[in-house]
């Protein structure tokens, strides 16, 4: 494979289907970056006991900044520990815990080798841990003093490759003072670092600089210029067949054309595919169309993705320093289509009618764990028989380890779809009894008689009927020229009145339960809408555990009710 300038990786072979794609024109786009390396969060590289006169340690290795470091820190920091732990001798390395993460805020959260060797450590398991220096392990103060003083409260022995081992495993003033100072120098350092990236990447968005990640769809880095401060970076600018097809969409889906449809355009039009030569998701698509990035707009610290959680984009755009949004990349289509292209898309997206994922309805999902802890999501698969009919599958199935990487799920479980949600149907039907139902009816009426949303409802109703009349005004004689950017403006600001009403109405449980009895709920689920089935699933269930093997879904599934 050979990198371009367009960014893509184009077969260099000398094969004929290759010759063929590159005169095609075939655009896959590159799949997600990855680590060179997975490391899984502990592994076993030794004995299952110490060697006759040794005691056992286990190493923890931490990679903070794997993109700038050649992807070997891992190496380096075991090949000197492994050095040091046989020139002192009396030990024998049973396994390590490892992290190849960044030194980013997220590195708390994802620090699955750290996580693992506490929860040895609590159990008994470590005795004693080697490690290349200190600020490995944490670099907040007050953390890593707390750690080194539960493990000398649980005997657990620290041996560094750069710290002195009486500082470590000693409870003298002398020693505690050493190491609080280094603990505090490495915080310190980290807090420098972290305020000179944040101010070098604020001035990279004011100036609409793009200062890497993944590049966005339609655009690529051009040359390096200077801005009128003396300010020196990249900006984004077309990718002529991706732009293209970006203007292509707004025009298909404007016209009523679904994302499916625009996603296999693309690929017979354009050439523009998955890595693996499929017609690109009709997620990637939309993510691609309601960006603001299609009006010019320069994003920044948009949040993580979090299910269920609205984020209203338009909020996290760069400004100057006079609060005006950023124009970084040529636009692909004016203010005001784009946004009916949004109200379209998102209209589709919650639709009670439209099935997601092929032609079966998901109910569990969101609602099936695994015994690792991460959720199951719905798959489908197929097969041929040897008449050569196709079958088609759907299963829930665990994707932890494609995910977060090799070994965060040794269970991989997997549950028929329809075998479970049968299962849970029936449950539902047995356990929501009159009684119970009742409890659940008086409960709701006292929240209701403590939330003041009768104000709320009126105002999100009156905010969006004032919306739908702004939007039937456009294209309209009253709004040309000049007119259309007033137009822009209001509609914008009555969207932001609509989201925030919708925002304070979700966080409220106004709705009573939609069901009275227990013969009403076998008489409506039939009647029911996918939207109405899985709201009334998540009011009851809080989640249902799953097991592997082949057991009947009794044995398998274990609900845990809500109510």
């Amino acid at each position: 494979m050979a990198a371009t300038a367009d960014g893509y990786e184009h077969e260099t072979r000398v094969t004929d289907p290759a010759k063929q794609q590159l005169e095609r024109g075939i655009l896959r786009r590159p799949a997600k970056l990855t680590r060179a390396i997975a490391y899984p969060a502990f592994a076993q590289t030794g004995p299952n006991e110490p060697l006759p006169g040794t005691q056992a340690i286990f190493l923890y290795l931490r990679l903070s900044k794997y993109h700038k470091d050649s992807h070997d820190a891992i190496e380096r920091q075991r090949l000197d520990l492994t050095r040091k732990l046989l020139s002192d001798g009396g030990w024998t390395v049973l396994g390590e815990y490892i992290d190849n993460d960044s030194a980013s805020s997220s590195a708390i959260r994802t620090r699955k080798g750290w996580h693992a060797l506490n929860t040895d450590i609590e159990a008994g398991r470590v005795r004693a841990v080697a490690f290349w220096k200190l600020d490995r392990t944490n670099r907040v103060a007050a953390k890593c003093i707390e750690w080194i003083g539960t493990c000398q409260a649980r005997g657990v022995e620290l041996v560094s490759h750069q710290d002195s081992s009486d500082e470590l495993n000693t409870a003298t003033a002398g020693a505690k003072l050493m190491t609080g100072i280094k603990a505090l120098l490495a915080e310190v350092e980290t807090d420098t670092m972290s305020e000179r990236q944040k101010a070098a990447k604020r001035h990279c968005a004011e100036a609409g600089f793009h200062h890497g990640g993944t590049r966005p769809f339609g655009w690529v880095p051009g040359p390096r210029v200077t801005d009128e401060f003396g300010r020196s970076g990249v900006r984004l600018i077309p990718q002529p067949i991706e732009f293209q097809a970006l203007q292509d969409a707004v025009k298909m889906v404007l016209g009523g054309a679904s994302l499916m449809a625009v996603s296999r355009y693309w690929r017979d039009a354009h050439g523009i595919t998955t890595a693996l030569g499929a017609p690109m998701y009709e997620e990637s698509v939309r993510r691609a169309l309601i960006s603001p990035r299609m009006i010019g707009f320069r994003m920044r610290q948009v949040p993580e993705h979090r299910r269920g959680v609205k984020v209203q984009l338009l909020d996290y755009i760069a400004r100057d320093a006079q609060g005006e949004p950023v124009i970084s990349q040529e636009a692909v289509c004016d203010r005001l289509t784009w946004m009916r292209l949004v109200q379209i898309l998102e209209e589709a997206s919650t639709s009670d009618t439209r099935q997601p994922w092929g032609s079966h309805a998901w109910l569990l999902t969101g609602l099936l764990y695994c015994q690792c802890g991460n959720r199951l999501y719905g798959f489908m698969t197929s097969h041929k028989r040897v008449d050569g009919s196709k079958v088609t599958n759907y299963v829930y199935r665990c994707t932890a380890n494609r995910l977060k990487g090799a070994g965060a799920c040794t269970g991989g479980c997997s549950v028929p779809a329809q075998k479970a949600e049968v299962f849970v149907e029936g449950w539902l039907f047995a356990y929501l009894s009159d009684e119970r139902l009742a409890v659940a009816r008086a409960q709701q009426a006292e929240k209701r008689l403590l939330t003041p949303h009768g104000r709320i409802i009126g105002d999100l109703e009156e905010a969006r009927a004032e919306r739908d009349v702004l939007i039937s005004q456009q294209g309209t004689n009253a709004y040309r020229g000049a007119m259309v950017g007033v137009l822009v403006g209001l509609i914008a600001a009555v969207q932001a009145r609509v989201d925030t009403f919708e925002r304070q109405l979700d966080a409220l449980v106004l709705d009573a339960h939609p069901i009275a009895s227990q013969n009403a709920l076998v008489t409506k689920w039939p009647n029911m809408t996918l939207g109405e089935r899985r709201r009334l699933l998540g009011r009851v269930v809080e989640r249902i555990d799953s097991v592997q093997g082949r057991a009947p879904m009794r044995d398998r599934l274990t609900v845990k009710p809500r109510l």
